[in-house]
């Protein structure tokens, strides 16, 4: 097999490389980032790729969402049990670090084993509608559920899902949201924002034909509605 490694720690990566130089797996070649990955994989056409899930400049998922070659997946990812299950049927297959060689060496042996049916299912899912987000809060990750949502924000590089009473450090871009949330159920409002619909509890107008919307949380969380963006919300809510 031919593969392609994406890891953004260059230790990680070098361990790999070897693990699987062990195993008989010929790496084509390596990136340590979303943004270098893509190039690879699209110039490469790897067999397999071991793909991490955080990366700089585009996230894993970002990477497959970006893809016109499908090679077969393994994800090398730190995520714990509960937040792979948000990733799994992405992937022929999903390791958690730190992990053995006879862990990755059936990961190998799944790749191998993958036929074209799995491979177009794989693409049929990717194109799906998020229903679930994996967050962090300090240490721990998280299951969001999408009826949790009330909406997403970004501050500088980072983007941050917020719930009723909590918010947390969201690994998606807004731009990468917008694709991959269900259009019926929310709503970019601004270039810093995308709220959930049913979470709105009123829109008032306000300076300069912007309005601002109110949320049902407890806090009455006001967010600013751009003129660009106006018009979008209204057809959204049949206005």
């Amino acid at each position: 097999m031919r593969a392609v490694i994406v890891e953004d720690e260059k230790p990680s990566r070098e361990r790999l490389k070897n693990l699987l130089a062990e195993l008989g797996v010929e790496v084509i070649g390596e990136a340590g980032d979303g943004k270098d990955a893509l190039k690879a994989i699209e110039k490469l056409k790897p067999d397999v790729v071991f793909l991490d899930i955080n990366l700089p400049e585009l996230s894993g998922m970002e990477v497959l969402s970006k893809l016109k070659f499908r090679p077969k997946v393994v994800f090398v990812t730190a995520y714990d049990q509960y937040a792979v299950k948000a990733f799994e049927e992405n992937a022929v297959d999903y390791i958690l670090k730190p992990f053995s060689k006879e862990r990755l060496k059936k990961a190998i042996e799944r790749a191998k084993e993958v036929n074209e049916r799995v491979l177009e299912r794989l693409e049929a899912i990717s194109k799906e509608y998020m229903r679930m987000f994996p967050v962090k809060l300090g240490n721990e990750i998280f299951i969001i559920p999408e009826e949790d949502v009330y909406y997403f924000k970004a501050e500088e590089k980072y983007v941050f899902l917020v719930t009723k009473d909590k918010e947390y450090f969201c690994d998606f871009t807004l731009k990468e949201l917008e694709r991959r949330l269900d259009p019926k159920k929310f709503c970019r409002v601004h270039k810093s924002y995308m709220v959930a619909i049913e979470k709105i509890k009123k829109i008032s107008p306000w300076f300069s034909g912007a309005h601002i919307i109110t949320l049902k949380d407890d806090e009455g969380t006001k967010i600013k509605v751009s003129r660009g963006y106006y018009p979008l919300l209204r057809k959204k809510l049949g206005l």
